[in-house]
């Protein structure tokens, strides 16, 4: 998942988040990030995607996020997800506490590669919103 590179440290460029209301009206926060998928990885990755371990995905429901997609285009990877809780930085923390997490981030991050733009602690890079419409 996407969650390493986004918290590999404790850094999210914060300047890449919108706070918004989801239907039931609850506070979330949209997260949108990008790096490299040379194109010899992209079937392993996919691979992989399509059986995430039940463990890490759980561990992504209690870190509070939620609508989580990684989208592949041209050798890039895009994640998109949505962060429903009140401490980003502590359920981060959690998360990459968490030993399936952190074996599961061992498996995929040999197949990605960071952007050379991204900010200190960084993996995956922080993107800024340009432009959303919601109803």
């Amino acid at each position: 998942m996407a969650f390493k590179g986004v918290q590999r440290s404790g850094n999210i460029n914060l300047n890449s988040k919108l706070n918004f209301k989801t239907t039931n009206n609850q506070m979330s926060t949209r997260y949108g990030s990008v790096l490299k998928l040379p194109e010899e990885n992209y079937k392993k990755y996919k691979e992989l995607h399509s059986a995430v371990w039940p463990a890490v995905l759980e561990q992504i429901r209690k870190s509070n996020i939620r609508n989580y997609s990684i989208y592949h285009k041209d050798g890039f990877l895009f994640s998109y997800f949505e962060y429903i809780g009140s401490d980003f930085e502590g359920d981060m923390a959690r998360m990459a506490e968490d030993p399936n997490t952190r074996e599961w981030w061992k498996v995929c991050e040999p197949l990605q590669r960071p952007l050379e733009t991204r900010k200190p602690g960084e993996w995956w890079a922080g993107m800024e919103e340009v432009f959303h419409f919601g109803i």
